[in-house]
């Protein structure tokens, strides 16, 4: 596939001598980062777009995994992190935010000429529960600015997930199938999620929000689930540790 007209970022590192900034001597890094996170919460419960993205760097990042955009998306530049805002901050409404004040705050300094300060987060939105990483960086004047914000959605308001005490204890007496029958059927409970795609995706996804008692449709057009990788593949093998991948029902929720 051409990659000329997408137009795709070329990042680069923000080494201090790109910033032309230094690191003082008698830095609290702690301080600043609180500093930076009360100016970045009050901003955002304010509903505030531009002045959020006063607080970035012009070639700062945000990437968000369904905490705010309910997608996978990454924002790349002060005008799109902006828009980003203005679209979302209405409606996911963040707030309730904490730092942690743990061992990741503070300063990190892999190399000589690249540094930054390091802090997490928690949040609330209207929806769900989710968390947040910045990385601020020094600029000319003495300021830090946030160079990349990630956030992320864990849970969902309401639907806890049925792990350890939150697990149905009762036995099933080999009441399984007749159970599933009316799964499927939606005798009790009408679907609340539609996904488009009986392929892994959309299984990882529907079996995800199973867990989180959610009722999901999948809706597939070949004739069984599975037939668009059956018919084209022998097998399907992951060759990747399950540490390294991404797949949702392989990730640890014990």
């Amino acid at each position: 596939m051409s990659t000329d007209n997408l137009h795709l970022p070329e990042p680069s590192l923000p080494t201090l001598q790109k910033l032309n900034a230094t690191i003082p001597a008698d830095l609290d890094a702690k301080a600043v980062a609180k500093a930076w996170f009360a100016a970045f919460t009050h901003s955002i419960e304010a509903g505030d777009a531009q002045r959020v993205a006063k607080l970035f760097v012009d070639d700062g990042y945000w990437r968000d995994m369904l905490a705010l955009t309910w997608d996978f998306r990454t924002f790349s530049g002060l005008p799109k992190i902006t828009q980003f805002l203005a679209d979302c901050l209405g409606a996911a409404r963040p707030s309730a935010f904490v730092l942690r004040d743990d061992a990741y705050l503070g300063l990190q300094q892999p190399y000589p000429d690249l540094a930054w300060i390091s802090l997490f987060f928690d949040f609330e939105t209207t929806s769900g529960i989710a968390s947040g990483i910045a990385r601020l960086i020094p600029i000319a004047n003495g300021e830090w600015k946030a160079h990349t914000v990630y956030t992320n959605l864990e849970d969902l308001k309401g639907f806890p997930e049925k792990i350890g005490l939150l697990r149905d204890a009762a036995p099933n007496h080999g009441k399984w199938v007749s159970k599933r029958k009316r799964e499927v059927e939606f005798v009790d409970k009408s679907p609340v999620v539609l996904v488009v795609g009986g392929g892994q995706c959309g299984l990882e996804v529907a079996a995800r929000l199973k867990a989180l008692n959610v009722p999901t449709l999948i809706v597939e057009k070949n004739q069984r689930i599975g037939d668009n990788w059956r018919n084209r593949y022998d097998a399907l093998c992951l060759h990747d540790p399950v540490c390294e991948i991404y797949l949702l029902l392989c990730m640890d929720s014990s």
